[in-house]
């Protein structure tokens, strides 16, 4: 999006302030395939749940993912902007970074990107959700760009890219489900 069209931070965290991110049956059951994905991750790597930090890098302010991560005994920290600013989160290491329904409101997300890499250890898994659209013949007429507080947006060549460019590998790509993970070590 046109930087010169962005709303202000006041005018995005009030458009934030109304986003339904409750525990609601419908919710869940979209945020399901992510969370069996990390209790994948921590079966993959013969680990307990216990035993994984997760690090959900702009939770909203209900933080109902890592809420339901912690209800499943993984180690949660919440980071959002807005309503979990504390910035010791972005000096710790996680096994796991999940970002939902986030990556689309960056502003610059290549450094955001590459802010969660650093924070995520090697054999790491990046669990993003964000949709993906289906190239410029469809753009136009794409629900997800109207929304004002949506000022990126990605398509699977995309996802590839930053697969490429950050030295990951793409392990789900099935949108809005992206699953990555650090390849320069095996996992944990």
């Amino acid at each position: 999006m046109d930087p010169a069209e962005r709303l202000t931070a006041e005018q995005e965290k009030a458009r934030y302030d109304f986003h339904q991110n409750e525990d609601m049956k419908g919710y869940r059951a979209f945020l399901e395939p992510l969370v069996k994905d990390v209790e994948q991750f921590a079966k993959n790597a013969d680990r307990d749940n216990f035993d994984i930090s997760i690090l959900d890098y702009g939770c909203g302010p209900s933080a109902f993912l890592g809420n339901w991560l912690t209800e499943k005994s993984f180690r949660v920290t919440n980071y959002d902007l807005y309503y979990f600013p504390d910035q010791d989160s972005l000096r710790k290491s996680y096994h796991v970074v999940t970002s939902t329904e986030v990556w689309e409101h960056l502003y610059d997300p290549k450094a955001e990107i590459a802010k969660m890499l650093r924070l995520l250890k090697s054999g790491g898994m990046l669990a993003v959700m964000t949709s993906s659209h289906k190239g410029e013949a469809a753009f136009h007429d794409w629900y997800y760009r109207r929304d004002l507080t949506h000022v990126t947006f990605f398509s699977e060549k995309t996802m590839k890219w930053i697969a490429d460019h950050f030295n990951l590998q793409l392990i789900k790509a099935r949108s809005p489900y992206w699953i990555f993970q650090k390849w320069d070590m095996p996992t944990i």
